[in-house]
């Protein structure tokens, strides 16, 4: 929901446990060490700042997926000619397993 609506702020308006009864279920990460990983995103633990009266929570939303057939059709269409080749196009493919391969080594 928040990333279909752009939101930007998101307002929790009870306490996760009221007289002993759930009444929110714990939809962000718990640490700012490990994302909380969903479906289709992350989020990330940016910062938070605890008030007297309630708490203040930083969060990154990001989205895992893409489509590496429309990014090159974004890209021909920008640059005409780009990425002719069944090389180049397979090239693309290794270039982003080698990226996704080196996000792994950073969790």
């Amino acid at each position: 929901m928040v990333l279909e609506n752009n939101s930007n702020v998101i307002v929790m308006i009870t306490k996760e446990i009221e007289g002993g009864v759930v009444k929110c279920h714990h939809y962000w990460p718990i640490s700012m060490k490990k994302p909380l990983e969903l479906k289709n995103c992350r989020i990330f633990m940016e910062n938070y700042q605890i008030l007297q009266c309630f708490i203040i929570r930083i969060f990154q939303v990001v989205r895992k997926s893409f489509n590496i057939k429309n990014i090159v059709a974004q890209m021909r269409e920008q640059r005409y000619g780009m990425i002719q080749t069944k090389e180049q196009y397979c090239f693309c493919y290794k270039v982003v397993l080698e990226v996704l391969q080196k996000i792994l080594t950073f969790d």
